[in-house]
C-alpha cells in the first residue's frame, strides 16, 4: 500500500482574514463587541417587558406562555453570549485582533492592546462563527418582541394543588418515586397505574410525584383530583375545571359537553392529571386528556397517574405501566416504626424494644397500620402495658367475630382498634367515630361544621362559655390528628389557612366498622354525598335511622311521607344548597320526626321556616348559618330545649318578642353577619331569660357597644364593629368587662378616623385576656394603630386589610404570643418595623403574610430576628426585594415553605448568595 505526502503551505492569517472579511464581522474582538451592544438593546427591551408584566400582574394577570417562552430564551441566549466572552478571553492564538492582514506578526499596537496569547487559530474560527450565529439570534428576538402583545392575560389560578408533604423522603417511597419520574420524562408511558391495599401509601407517592413536576415545571398543568369510590364523572370534570381555573363548565352541562370543554382548553397544553383512589374505569377522553392533532411537528404530552386498590382497575384504565406497591419489608417496617416512636423508651428498655419489634410485625409491613400503632403507643413506659397490647392483637379469636376475609382489613382493623382503645376517654372515642358521618374524602371545617357538632350533639358538654367548648374541641382534635386518626385537608390555598380536616378513607371504614359493632348493632347512619334521586333512602331505612347527612344533592327534595315517621331519627344534617325544590322545608316532615335533637340547614336555599319546626320539642342545636330566611316564627320561642341556634349571614330582619328571649335554655347564640343588628335584636337580647349566660356572636355599630355591654347575663364571644359613618376615635369608646373578658375574635371595619386607639386600660390587665384574633379591615384614613396595655399578651393572629395610609406596624413586637402577622392593601406602608430599641431584637411569628403592597421596600430598618418562622407568604409586593434573613432561619429548622411569585423570588436581593441558594428549595 502506497502513501502519498502531500506538503502544502496554508496561508493561515490570508484564511482568517478572508472568513472574517465574508462575514462582514472583521475580526472576533468586533464581532464581539457588536454581539454586545446588540445584546444591550435585547436585555432593555427585556427589562421593558418585565415591567410590563408587574404593573398587569396587579391587576391580577398573568403572562402569556409566548412572552414566558420569549424570556425564557433570552436567558439562554444571555448565557451563551457570557461563555463566548469566557472562551475569547482564554483562547490562545497570539493576539486578541490575531494576525496582521499583510504578515503573519503582530504590530505593537495590537500587542499592547490585546495581550492574551491565543491557542490556535481554529479557535478563533469557531469564535466567530459562533458570534454570527448568537447575533442572528438577538436579531431575531429583538424582531420578535414587537409581536409579544398582549404581554398578559386573565389567567386561572395556580394549577397544582398543592398538598402537605415533608421535607424528609417517606420511607419505601422514593425507588417508585424515581421510577414513575423516569417513565413520565422519558415518555416511556402516558397512563401509569399505582395500585395496592388500603394505607400502604399510595397517595404519599401521587404526593412526591406532584411535588416534583412543581418544582420542575415540565408540564403546564399538573392537576390533582380525589376521584373516591361511588364518585360520579361530572363531578370529577367540575373537579379538574375547578384547579385550572375554567369557568365555562356549567352544572347543566352533561359528561360529553364537559368532556369536550376540557379537551378544548388542554388540547394545546401539556398537561398531568394525578388521579387519586379511583375505583372503576373512567373516560380519560371525557376529562379532558386526549391527545390532540399533532401542530408544528410536535404533539403536546399528556400523562395521566393514577392510584387504586385494584389492579383490575389497571387494566381497564389501559395502563401502559402498572406499579404495585407493597408493603414495607421488615427493616424498613422497623424504621417507620422508630421514626413514629419515643425513641428513648425504645432505646432505654430492652424488653420493650423487644416487644415493639414484635408489634411492628403484625402490622404486616403496612404503613399507615405501623405508624397508627406507633402512635397510639407513645408515652407508654411500661413493659406490662406493652406485652399487654402485644396480647390483645395477637388474640385470635378478638378479630374472628369481625368476619373480614381479607387481610389488609384484618390488619388495619387491629391498628385502628388499638389506635381507638389508646385515646385518652370514651368522648374523643366518639369524637373520632362521628367523623365518619360526613362523606368518603370529605374536607370538614374545623370551626363550622365539626366542633359544633360535637358540641350539639352532646359530645362536649361540660363547660360555662362556648369559649371553653371550643378550646376543648381544639383539643381533641390535636389528640386525633397525633394519632393519625384525622389529618390536615388539602383544601386551603395557604399554609395559614388550615381550617380543615378530612378522615383517610381507610380509617373511615375501620370507624364505620366499628360502629356497626358497638351497641348491638343499634347504631344506624345515612350518609348520602351529591347523589340523584334515585338512591335516596327508602322508608324501611328511615326506620331505623338514628343519623342522617345529605350534602350537595341536586336532583331531589326531601319526602313528604304521610304516614311513616322516623321515630329513631336524632339528627339530620342537610349541607351546601341544592337540597330543596321548594322555598321552605316540607311542614309534614318535621312533624314526623318527635325525637329530632340536632337540625342542620348549612347553606341550603331555604327562604323560610315552617312554624312546624316549632314542634321540635327535643331539638338542642339548629344551624340555620348562610340559608335566605328573613323571619322567624312567632312560636319559635317555644323550642324549650334549644341550647345552640346559629344564625349567622342570614337575612333575619324580622324578630317576633320572645323568639329570643324566651329561649330559656340557649348557650350559644350566633348572629354574626347580620349587617349590623338593629334595636329588635338588642332588645330581644335585653329581656333574655336563660339559665345560662349566652355566649354573644354579633355584628354591631360602635355606637351600640355600651348597649351591648349593658345587656344581663350575656357574654360576647365573637364581635364585628361595623360604622359607616362618624369621626369618633375606636379609643374614646368604653369598653366593658362584659364585651371584653371572653371575646376571642374582634374585627373592626369601616370606621372613621386617622388614629385607632386598643387601649386594655391601666391596671386592667384582665381586659381582652380571651382575645386571640384581631382584625383591622377597611379603615381608610387611618394613619396610625397602637394597642395600649397588658390586656392584648394572648394574641394569636392579627390581621390589617385596606389600611391604606397606615404607615407601620412597629407595635406588634410588643404582643408576645403572636403567631400569624398578615397584612394586605395598605399602600403607603413602606416597612413593617420603623423603630425598635434593641439591635437583636427577635420577633416570635410563626406565619408572615404579605400581599398587595406596592411601596413595601423591607420588614425593618435594622436587622430583626425570626427564630420561630416556619411560613412566609409574599404576593404583589414589587419593591420587596431584600428579606433580612437567611442564615438563622436555616440553623432554628424551623421553616417550612416560603410561597410566592417566581419573579419576586428570581429578583430578590441577598448579602449572602448562599442564603438564597440555601432558601430555595422552601420556595413554592
Amino acid at each position: 500500500m502506497a502513501f502519498i505526502k502531500l506538503n502544502l503551505n496554508v496561508d493561515v492569517n490570508g484564511c482568517l482574514s478572508g472568513l472574517w472579511a465574508s462575514l462582514k464581522l472583521g475580526r472576533p474582538k468586533t464581532g464581539i463587541k457588536k454581539l454586545e451592544k446588540e445584546m444591550t438593546r435585547l436585555r432593555g427591551k427585556r427589562d421593558d417587558i418585565k415591567k410590563r408584566i408587574n404593573d398587569e400582574e396587579r391587576e391580577g394577570k398573568i403572562p402569556t406562555s409566548k412572552v414566558n417562552q420569549w424570556l425564557w430564551e433570552v436567558e439562554e441566549l444571555e448565557g451563551q453570549v457570557t461563555d463566548i466572552n469566557q472562551d475569547f478571553q482564554s483562547i490562545n492564538c497570539f493576539s486578541c485582533n490575531c494576525f496582521n492582514q499583510t504578515s503573519g506578526t503582530l504590530s505593537q499596537s495590537q500587542q499592547a492592546e490585546d495581550p492574551v496569547p491565543m491557542r490556535e487559530s481554529s479557535n478563533c474560527c469557531s469564535i466567530i462563527r459562533r458570534v454570527v450565529k448568537k447575533l442572528g439570534e438577538a436579531n431575531e428576538l429583538m424582531s420578535q418582541a414587537g409581536a409579544l402583545d398582549p404581554i398578559a392575560t386573565v389567567g386561572p389560578p395556580e394549577p397544582t394543588m398543592m398538598l402537605p408533604i415533608s421535607h424528609r423522603p417517606p420511607i419505601g417511597i422514593n425507588s417508585y418515586v424515581e421510577d414513575i419520574v423516569d417513565y413520565i420524562d422519558g415518555g416511556k408511558s402516558n397512563i401509569i397505574g399505582i395500585y395496592g391495599m388500603g394505607g400502604v401509601g399510595k397517595t404519599t407517592m401521587l404526593k412526591n410525584i406532584q411535588q416534583h413536576y412543581y418544582n420542575h415545571r415540565i408540564f403546564d398543568h399538573v392537576i390533582w383530583v380525589v376521584a373516591s369510590k361511588e364518585c360520579q364523572l361530572k363531578r370529577l370534570q367540575m373537579d379538574i375545571a375547578n384547579s385550572l381555573g375554567l369557568k365555562t363548565l356549567q352544572e347543566s352541562d352533561n359528561e360529553l359537553a364537559c368532556g369536550e370543554k376540557l379537551f378544548s382548553y388542554l388540547k394545546n397544553r401539556n398537561c398531568l392529571l394525578l388521579l387519586d383512589d379511583i375505583w372503576e374505569h373512567l373516560d380519560l377522553q371525557l376529562l379532558g386528556m386526549a391527545h390532540s392533532a399533532i401542530e408544528r411537528g410536535q404533539q403536546q404530552r399528556k400523562a395521566v397517574v393514577f392510584t387504586t386498590r385494584n389492579e383490575t382497575v389497571c387494566a381497564r384504565m389501559e395502563a401502559e405501566k402498572k406499579i404495585k406497591v407493597n408493603c414495607l419489608d421488615p427493616n424498613q417496617a422497623w424504621q417507620l416504626f422508630k421514626e413514629h416512636s419515643d425513641g428513648d423508651v425504645l432505646n432505654t428498655d430492652r424488653g420493650i424494644n423487644s416487644c415493639a419489634q414484635e408489634l411492628t410485625k403484625e402490622c404486616a409491613g403496612l404503613p399507615l397500620a405501623l405508624i397508627t400503632v406507633a402512635r397510639a403507643m407513645l408515652g407508654k413506659k411500661s413493659l406490662e402495658v406493652w406485652n399487654d397490647v402485644l396480647r390483645q392483637i395477637r388474640d385470635e379469636h378478638q378479630w374472628a367475630a369481625i368476619d373480614l376475609s381479607e387481610e389488609d382489613s384484618v390488619v388495619m382493623y387491629k391498628a385502628f382498634k388499638l389506635s381507638y382503645d389508646s385515646l385518652k376517654n370514651d368522648s374523643i372515642r366518639e369524637c373520632l367515630l362521628s367523623c365518619a358521618l360526613w362523606p368518603e374524602d370529605y374536607n370538614i371545617h374545623k370551626f363550622e361544621q365539626l366542633i359544633p357538632y360535637w358540641i350539639g350533639s352532646g359530645m362536649i358538654r361540660e363547660f360555662n362559655v362556648i369559649n371553653e367548648a371550643f378550646a376543648k374541641g381544639c383539643s381533641y382534635l390535636e389528640v386525633l390528628m397525633a394519632a393519625s386518626l384525622l389529618e390536615h385537608s388539602s383544601r386551603s390555598q395557604y399554609y395559614y389557612e388550615a381550617k380543615h380536616v378530612k378522615m383517610h378513607d381507610v380509617i373511615r371504614d375501620m370507624a364505620l366498622l366499628m360502629i356497626s359493632k358497638l351497641k348491638g348493632n343499634g347504631r344506624k347512619w345515612i350518609v348520602k354525598d351529591g347523589i340523584g334521586l334515585h338512591y335516596f333512602p327508602t322508608q324501611e331505612e328511615w326506620q331505623e335511622a338514628e343519623r342522617a347527612l345529605f350534602m350537595g344533592n341536586h336532583n331531589f327534595s326531601l319526602p313528604k311521607y304521610e304516614t311513616s315517621t322516623f321515630p329513631k331519627l336524632s339528627m339530620l344534617i342537610l349541607l351546601y344548597d341544592h337540597n330543596f325544590h321548594q322555598s321552605s322545608m316540607p311542614p309534614s316532615l318535621l312533624a314526623r320526626m318527635p325525637h329530632l335533637t340536632y337540625l342542620d340547614l348549612l347553606c341550603c336555599e331555604i327562604t323560610e321556616l315552617p312554624m312546624e319546626i316549632c314542634s321540635l320539642t327535643e331539638l338542642q342545636y339548629l344551624n340555620l348559618s348562610g340559608t335566605n330566611i328573613t323571619s322567624l316564627p312567632l312560636e319559635f320561642g317555644c323550642l324549650c330545649k334549644l341550647e345552640y341556634l346559629l344564625l349567622s349571614r342570614t337575612f333575619i330582619h324580622i324578630v317576633p318578642n320572645g323568639a329570643i328571649s324566651n329561649l330559656s335554655k340557649l348557650k350559644w347564640l350566633d348572629i354574626g353577619g347580620i349587617l349590623p343588628v338593629d334595636d329588635l335584636w338588642l332588645n330581644e337580647l335585653k329581656y333574655f331569660k336563660g339559665h345560662h349566660q349566652l355566649s354573644l356572636r354579633i355584628v354591631i355599630d360602635p355606637v351600640n357597644l355600651d348597649r351591648l355591654g349593658m345587656l344581663p347575663n350575656i357574654l360576647v364571644w365573637d364581635l364585628t364593629l361595623v360604622r359607616s359613618s362618624g369621626k369618633d376615635n375606636l379609643g374614646t369608646l368604653q369598653w366593658s368587662r362584659r364585651v371584653t373578658d371572653n371575646l376571642e375574635n374582634l374585627e373592626i371595619s369601616k370606621v372613621q378616623g386617622d388614629k385607632l386607639t386598643m387601649n386594655a386600660g391601666v391596671g386592667c390587665e384582665s381586659r381582652f385576656k380571651c382575645l386571640k384574633t384581631l382584625t383591622f379591615n377597611s379603615i381608610k384614613q387611618v394613619e396610625k394603630i397602637s394597642l395600649n396595655g397588658a390586656g392584648f399578651n394572648n394574641l394569636r393572629d392579627l390581621h390589617i386589610t385596606e389600611c391604606y395610609k397606615l404607615k407601620h406596624v412597629s407595635w406588634v413586637l410588643e404582643l408576645p404570643c403572636l403567631n400569624l402577622l398578615h397584612i394586605a392593601s395598605c399602600e403607603e406602608m413602606e416597612e413593617l418595623i420603623s423603630n425598635f430599641g434593641n439591635p437583636h431584637s427577635s420577633f416570635g411569628i410563626k406565619m408572615l403574610i404579605l400581599e398587595l403592597m406596592n411601596k413595601l421596600h423591607r420588614i425593618a430598618n435594622q436587622p430583626l430576628h425570626f427564630p420561630y418562622l416556619e411560613y412566609i407568604l409574599v404576593l404583589r409586593c414589587p419593591r420587596l426585594n431584600k428579606l433580612r434573613f437567611g442564615a438563622e432561619i436555616l440553623k432554628s429548622r424551623m421553616l417550612k415553605e416560603i410561597k410566592g411569585e417566581q419573579t419576586w423570588w428570581n429578583n430578590l436581593d441577598w448579602d449572602d448568595q448562599s442564603n438564597k441558594d440555601s432558601l430555595t428549595s422552601y420556595f413554592r
